[in-house]
């Protein structure tokens, strides 16, 4: 009895049992509404939409364990993206469902990667913040689509990088490439800061970028030599989708010469001006980009608000967006205070997608001043998307210090700091 009582005098950790109740009495308020979020979604998913996309991962799961083993992969995604596909097969209840409890795995842990980071501005707030911009705009697909395994691997390679852990980093970022390849955007945001912060380039680093090259690209080329640049065949060869930029330009420009057609998986857009807003667009992504590690090298913007602004500008110079690909912005829009503008623009993308799924569920085929409606308020969309995160930008630049204030007269670090 003494020996007990002197061990616990002594200062030794907690039990884990008690660690893990301190632990779910901070996260009770985060975690029951994600539960509730995550039962929302798959009911409406599961219950009602019955989406194609689901159908399409079990096609996908089902095909790659015929004979011979793993000699079909997906046309649209990386090969390792099978992985994602094949998990729902090992539990005893049908496709969507199991995908849905998969998706909430996968939830779970999105909405948790705040916690545990030791670094400020990610806590329970941050996660709360994330949960009312998903219940929002990403309810309709959030069990529906696998890109929640990506943004969890995304936010976990951000959370890495803040804390300077660059290894756990570029392996995260190395996961959600594998699974989907937007992380790939956060490469150079990744090598400006580990080198101001190391004094050195980290070239070491192009082994990660070699292994997910391998990853996205051998794998497949070792069973199906056709099958090595599946996913960048496909995004070269589809036109442009309805929800994107050069898509609303497009209409904005000639909406009686815009046709629409059923294709790759979507709906797009055919006009003579959408291959000119298509290059615009992607060239301005680029400059921005650009513009973005500059204004970070010198010391103008945190390491983490260029990822934000640089997978902010890989989406939006994309010429697909999808209702789901909020989701991968969401959870660094959360690291900040709620913006009306983002929240508007998840609001559109809810509004959206009932009508997108009603027509392609009952067959319904919208003639064109529907088209032309529904186009313009994808562009609306993203439009609200370009003004946050344009306003946010103002306001992050405001808050740094400018690169050159050093040598100014002493009142001007003061200045500064007060922002």
């Amino acid at each position: 009895m003494t020996t007990r009582t002197t061990t616990v005098d002594t200062g030794t950790p907690p039990l884990p049992a008690g660690r893990l109740r301190a632990r779910l009495e901070r996260w009770r308020p985060v975690v029951l509404p994600t539960l509730v979020l995550w039962l929302l979604a798959t009911v409406v998913t599961a219950g009602f939409l019955h989406p194609f996309d689901v159908t399409e991962y079990e096609r996908y799961a089902h095909a790659a364990l015929r004979a011979p083993l793993l000699h079909r992969f997906p046309l649209e995604y990386p090969a390792p993206a099978l992985v994602v596909f094949l998990l729902p097969l090992l539990l005893p209840v049908g496709y969507q469902w199991a995908f849905a409890v998969v998706a909430g795995v996968a939830l779970m842990v999105l909405v948790t990667a705040y916690g545990r980071a030791a670094v400020a501005g990610w806590d329970t707030r941050s996660a709360g913040r994330l949960l009312v911009y998903l219940a929002l705009g990403s309810v309709m697909v959030l069990t529906g689509r696998f890109d929640v395994f990506a943004a969890a691997a995304t936010l976990l390679a951000v959370r890495a990088a803040r804390r300077e852990r660059w290894s756990a980093a570029w392996t995260w970022s190395a996961v959600g490439v594998a699974v989907k390849l937007f992380p790939a955007a956060l490469w150079p945001v990744f090598v400006v800061a580990e080198w101001r912060r190391t004094g050195r380039p980290p070239l070491r680093r192009l082994w990660w970028v070699a292994g997910s090259a391998a990853l996205v690209a051998g794998v497949p080329a070792l069973f199906d030599p056709g099958a090595a640049l599946n996913v960048l065949h496909y995004y070269l060869h589809r036109p442009v989708e309805m929800g994107s930029l050069p898509a609303g330009l497009s209409v904005l420009f000639d909406a009686h010469g815009t046709a629409w057609v059923s294709s790759f998986h979507s709906e797009n857009v055919v006009s003579a001006a959408t291959g000119a807003c298509s290059l615009v667009v992607e060239a301005a992504a680029v400059c921005g980009c650009v513009w973005t590690w500059w204004a970070q090298a010198r010391g103008r913007l945190p390491m983490q608000a260029a990822c934000l602004a640089t997978l902010t500008l890989a989406v939006l110079g994309s010429k697909v967006l999808s209702v789901q690909y909020l989701i991968w912005l969401m959870p660094l829009w959360a690291l900040y205070r709620l913006r009306v503008t983002w929240l508007l623009a998840s609001l559109a993308n809810l509004v959206i997608f009932p009508y997108a799924a009603s027509a392609s569920r009952y067959g319904y085929v919208p003639g064109h001043a529907f088209a032309v409606s529904l186009t313009l308020t994808f562009f609306v969309r993203d439009v609200l998307i370009v003004a946050g995160t344009w306003a946010w930008l103002r306001w992050v630049l405001a808050q740094s210090p400018a690169p050159n204030a050093a040598p100014a007269a002493p009142a001007a670090p003061a200045a500064s700091a007060t922002g």
